[in-house]
């Protein structure tokens, strides 16, 4: 009978001194379809943040099971479901107290585009496209963020579900400019027969970083394990060949 207790006893005291989050699991990271940043190719979910989210947590010692979703139905889930995280996250005011932040993981610089030919189209600010209809994701910050600054849905912003749908309402000519960054806006025309050509950065709106937010009940010792591994990953040239590798 001492046997089976002594067993019993050593696999509490286990659990009790080493808790579960020091050896390696595998957790839940959701995501959008966003190339060439994150989106399913071959059945496989590829892109650059998703290779710089998954060594991530290899070099944590931990591995990312990753789904991809709507974005609005991925940052729903990720509020709903401890222990899960979400990516490519803009880190807002807003937001900062509804996540646990790692990174930052990939800097980007976000404008607002035009057709080439549109010499009409002339910006300063961003007050100044108001007087023009502009594409929106739905549920991003960018959004978020005009609407705050006076822009109105059905005015002068339309929102879209995701990125494939506004490059081709921008494609039709149904809006006059799009938001986009240097790693989004190529595929994105790519994907309805246009080319960096055919349009024209008419205002820089934002330079930023972007983030993995994690639930707020994630344990801290999981953050604190994924953040060095974000700090080794990001300086040591990994994330910038990444990039090259997916940009060439």
């Amino acid at each position: 009978m001492k046997q089976p207790f002594i067993a019993f006893t050593l696999v509490l005291l286990t659990t009790i001194i080493f808790p579960r989050y020091l050896f390696a699991d595998t957790f839940t990271v959701y995501t959008e379809p966003l190339a060439p940043l994150h989106y399913e190719q071959d059945k496989e979910i590829t892109g650059i943040a998703t290779d710089i989210v998954r060594e991530i947590f290899r070099v944590a010692g931990h591995q990312a099971q990753i789904k991809i979703f709507p974005w609005k139905r991925a940052y729903k889930r990720v509020q709903q479901k401890p222990s899960t995280f979400i990516f490519t996250l803009n880190r807002t005011e807003k937001r900062e107290q509804l996540f646990k932040w790692i990174g930052p993981i990939l800097h980007k610089r976000t404008y607002l585009y035009a057709f080439k030919d549109r010499d009409d189209i002339q910006l300063e600010s961003l007050d100044d496209a108001k007087k023009y209809m502009t594409a929106v994701i739905l549920g991003h910050s960018l959004t978020t963020a005009l609407e705050d600054g006076g822009f109105e849905e059905g005015v002068n912003i339309v929102k879209i579900a995701n990125k494939s749908i506004q490059v081709k309402v921008f494609a039709k000519k149904r809006c006059d400019l799009i938001t986009g960054n240097e790693y989004t806006i190529l595929p994105a025309l790519h994907s309805v027969g246009l080319s960096i050509e055919d349009v024209k950065p008419v205002l820089h709106i934002s330079s930023g970083d972007y983030y993995i937010g994690a639930h707020p009940d994630t344990h801290q010792q999981i953050i604190h394990q994924l953040q060095q591994a974000a700090d080794t990953v990001t300086g040591s040239g990994f994330v910038e060949r990444t990039v090259n590798s997916y940009m060439e």
